[in-house]
């Protein structure tokens, strides 16, 4: 989808999406309402039990740690904790779920009203052209930051994958063959639902991944959306800018990368407006966006939810949550992305934007802390630096994790010293990094192997400065008649001479004190 062509019509019309995120609880050992172990993969159907599989008569166990797991999402986004809830039951026919219901929330959630600050820099703000005057922007040096509000996080029964069989092989009677494994049935699903605040792809986009890190932060999954532990639907609607009655909706169902979630928006936006345009009407249904495509299509009408008869599940009794049950879930509150990054900055003396990459990255910023841990406090930038620059364009250029790497928070930490204590040089610190790289030895045995150890005895650079100056007379007496760039001539013949492994400070001061008192 051409940016120019969605900017053009977010000029005209106002986008309001709400998403609902569906993620998977692989904290816990088991699934939701029984005792099948909850793992991703394995044998189809091989981790299944009659509660699972919906036989008649077998009765569900709440997971107790499923529920405190909820309760934790909801205090890290300030949400409001509800004292009393229930689960019910969710009725629809769909071979994914044999009991032709779902055990989900639906009035009575644990947690609601809570809210994200997301961030947006210069390269989003294209997007949204009236994030000066929206009530729930603030303008930042960068771009703005928009509070999206959450309307409640609910906790219900992941169902079972389908597996679709197209060609001539799968056919029959016409018709294509679905197989479907009961493994992932019953884990414990948390949905998180957004009230209608983010405007613009690229929102959804960051809100989606700022989520993520909340969730990797506080451990409650392991958020693969590759894997379908994180999955994304996307409510989509069109208005005239100043109106405040909403539009008819799409929605996008399970889309599972950022880069879908924001291309699938921006097709969906520029399809409703190319209706509107034309004085068509949008139907309200749900859509499947694909991939490969870049293109949405219609799957079924939209459900309402009267269309799902809700009722209280009978087989279950409410829960009572008191203060003091809330006061020991909140204990267990860790150092969220948001409170990480400010302690950068005020403990580390980090640039706003070197601590905001680092905690955009769960992976990335654990690296970080493991290795200014090692490496010490001072030394907190030489370690961002280091991990921001060489490792980050280490990994984009070889298409590996940080953790899949050779290249530990100990390496890093290690060379950032040599450098700091004058061994090697920061160029040589370069080379030595692309040797750890292939090796995966520790910087100082990569120094000593390769005789790397930069030379800062003054008596030794001194006399070669000398026998420069010998060699060269003539831009001596350049440098004493003012050409004092000169230096930097000099500079470069001493680190030939002594094959770039001259300290530069010192060098810089040898000949200065040699050239000015020649």
């Amino acid at each position: 989808m051409a940016k120019d062509r969605l900017t053009e019509v977010l000029e005209r019309y106002e986008a309001v999406i709400g998403l609902e995120i569906h993620t998977e609880i692989t904290a816990t050992n088991t699934k939701m309402f029984c005792g099948c172990p909850v793992e991703f993969g394995g044998e189809p159907n091989s981790r299944v039990c009659p509660v699972c599989m919906g036989m008649p008569g077998a009765l569900p166990v709440p997971n107790k740690a499923a529920i405190e797991w909820t309760v934790l999402a909801g205090l890290a986004t300030e949400c409001k904790i509800a004292p009393w809830s229930q689960f019910h039951r969710k009725n629809y026919f769909y071979p994914d779920m044999p009991k032709d219901y779902q055990i989900s929330q639906y009035d009575l959630p644990f947690c609601a009203d809570g809210r994200v600050v997301i961030d947006v820099d210069e390269d989003g703000v294209e997007e949204r052209l009236d994030r000066e005057t929206a009530d729930n922007v603030t303008i930042t040096d960068d771009g703005y930051a928009a509070e999206i509000g959450i309307t409640r996080i609910h906790l219900e029964e992941d169902t079972a994958k389908m597996i679709h069989i197209g060609g001539a092989e799968g056919r029959i009677a016409g018709a294509k063959k679905s197989l479907v494994d009961f493994n992932r049935a019953g884990t414990p699903l948390m949905e998180l639902v957004t009230e209608p605040d983010l405007r613009t792809p690229e929102e959804a986009r960051r809100f989606a991944q700022k989520l993520r890190l909340i969730w990797l932060a506080l451990g409650v999954s392991d958020c693969s959306m590759e894997e379908g532990s994180m999955r994304v639907d996307a409510n989509i609607s069109l208005r005239n800018h100043g109106d405040t009655e909403l539009g008819t909706k799409t929605e996008l169902k399970n889309i599972n990368s950022f880069k879908s979630l924001h291309d699938g928006l921006a097709y969906e936006i520029v399809r409703q407006a190319a209706i509107l345009d034309e004085g068509g009407r949008i139907i309200q249904e749900t859509r499947h966006y694909d991939v490969t495509s870049k293109v949405t299509s219609a799957l079924r009408s939209k459900e309402e939810a009267h269309d799902y008869r809700y009722f209280p599940e009978p087989d279950m009794v409410p829960f009572q949550f008191d203060e003091a049950f809330v006061a020991r879930i909140r204990e267990r509150l860790p150092e969220l992305p948001d409170a990480r990054k400010a302690r950068f900055i005020r403990e580390y003396g980090l640039p706003t934007f070197d601590a905001k990459v680092l905690t955009s990255d769960h992976e990335m910023v654990e690296f970080y802390e493991e290795a200014v841990a090692a490496a010490g406090v001072k030394n907190a930038k030489a370690v961002s630096n280091m991990v921001l620059n060489d490792l980050s364009a280490y990994l984009n250029t070889s298409g590996l994790g940080v953790l899949e790497t050779k290249v530990s928070p100990q390496h890093i930490a290690e060379l950032v010293g040599l450098i700091d204590d004058g061994t090697i040089s920061s160029k040589q610190a370069k080379e030595v990094f692309t040797f750890m790289t292939e090796s995966g030895d520790m910087p100082a045995a990569i120094v000593e192997q390769k005789g790397m150890k930069q030379v800062s005895d003054a008596g030794a650079i001194e006399s070669v400065v000398e026998k420069l100056m010998v060699q060269f007379p003539d831009k001596v007496a350049e440098y004493q008649g003012g050409k004092k760039g000169l230096i930097g001539f000099f500079v470069g013949q001493v680190m030939r001479e002594m094959q770039g492994q001259a300290n530069p400070q010192v060098v810089n001061q040898v000949l200065a004190d040699k050239l000015d008192n020649a």
